[in-house]
């Protein structure tokens, strides 16, 4: 199982997506600074900064329908694919490796369509994806569902994925409550906070400098 961002791309796939809707409507620029900063300051209020995300994807998005909002989704996931650097290659490699052999896993809480164009342009549309997903009622945005934190341990156990037999790839503390179920949790390039609460639960986890 891998998670997407800082584990196969150096950055944020939503916020790249949301920045590039904005530039085509720079007014709502002015709504949707606070709630980005609404969720960086909420810190372990975690149901806050979802709040703030999903309010901030209602306002960026408001106006397109479902085919819209889909195609610019996949092209930009294509386009972050080939842009330097935002992707990791040694773990993209990594994953297509462990394609031959194993079950492979992107679980994300980026969005389907999103995460579907980038993985298309590196040669991962194969593996099995589990992530957030937007729905729109008469061209109206609202996140069906927000895979983070625990969801995304529903999301798997919804999908039929042996959790506790498999090795977890993660950046990011939000992640521990999956980590702890998993098999084996590998954290790649970690934060200094994040390191240090998974090494807190989980000492024997291995870490990817």
């Amino acid at each position: 199982m891998f998670d997407l961002d800082g584990v196969l791309t150096t950055k944020d796939t939503m916020a790249a997506l949301i920045t590039r809707r904005l530039k085509y409507k720079p007014f709502r620029l002015l709504a949707v600074l606070p709630l980005y900063a609404v969720a960086l300051i909420a810190g372990s209020h975690r149901e806050l900064a979802a709040r703030a995300n999903r309010l901030a994807v209602r306002v960026t998005f408001a106006g397109l329908g479902e085919p819209e909002y889909r195609a610019l989704a996949v092209t930009e996931g294509r386009q972050l694919a080939g842009r330097p650097s935002f992707v990791r290659a040694d773990l993209v490699q990594l994953c297509r490796d462990a394609r031959e052999s194993s079950r492979v896993i992107v679980v994300t809480a980026s969005e389907q369509h999103l995460v579907e164009g980038l993985l298309e342009a590196c040669e991962l549309s194969e593996v099995e994806l589990v992530a957030s997903r937007i729905s729109f009622v008469k061209r109206v945005p609202r996140l069906l569902l927000h895979n983070v934190g625990t969801q995304k341990i529903h999301s798997l156990r919804a999908a039929g994925i042996p959790i506790q037999d498999a090795t977890f790839y993660t950046d990011s503390a939000s992640d521990l409550p999956l980590a702890l179920v998993a098999a084996r949790t590998v954290i790649v390039h970690p934060g200094r906070r994040s390191r240090r609460r998974f090494l807190a639960a989980l000492p024997q986890a291995q870490i990817i400098e």
